[in-house]
């Protein structure tokens, strides 16, 4: 059932700019004037409008991203293959658009306000959700860096003594 749903969510994604309608009329204000070209330039801008405000007012947002910089000059110094890359770009954007939706999701409860505790569960449901994504990355992350790391260890001179093997 899940793979009949976004079958359909796909083809209607690509059959969307052939309606009449355009994607973006739940903006206030109407719908833009120009084409389909326009309103995708649009979506994207508000997409990364998102990101920057989430950047700014999320220090979790913050920590992601500084963790993610980290990943790829770490990928980038122990010169880890294309397979590893791939791993690690998915789990870095998983990551990153957990916590986007993880902030939304806290920013349309405040929205509505009062302290229920449906609200409280969804924000807490949300952050759970987060962590889970972090701790599937971290341990993607240790699985593609122990490795070239106890390679290097070994390889490496001047870290024998360190290990008692003179």
């Amino acid at each position: 059932m899940v793979c009949c749903a976004m079958i359909a969510a796909l083809l209607g994604a690509l059959l969307r700019p052939w309606r009449r309608r355009n994607a973006l009329a739940w903006r206030l204000g109407g719908e833009p004037a120009g084409g389909v070209v326009q309103a995708r330039v649009k979506s994207v801008g508000y997409a990364v409008a998102g990101l920057t405000f989430a950047v700014r007012h999320e220090a979790n947002m913050r920590i992601h991203c500084l963790a993610a910089i980290a990943v790829v000059a770490a990928g980038v110094v122990l010169r880890i293959d294309a397979n590893e890359w791939r791993w690690l770009t998915l789990a870095i954007a998983l990551v990153i658009a957990g916590e986007a939706l993880n902030t939304a999701i806290e920013q349309a409860c405040d929205a509505i306000g009062g302290r229920s505790e449906s609200i409280r569960h969804a924000k807490d449901v949300a952050a759970g959700g987060v962590l889970v994504l972090a701790i599937a990355a971290a341990l993607i992350g240790l699985g593609i860096f122990a490795p070239h790391l106890i390679t290097m260890w070994q390889g490496s001179p001047w870290l024998l003594p360190l290990c008692g093997a003179v």
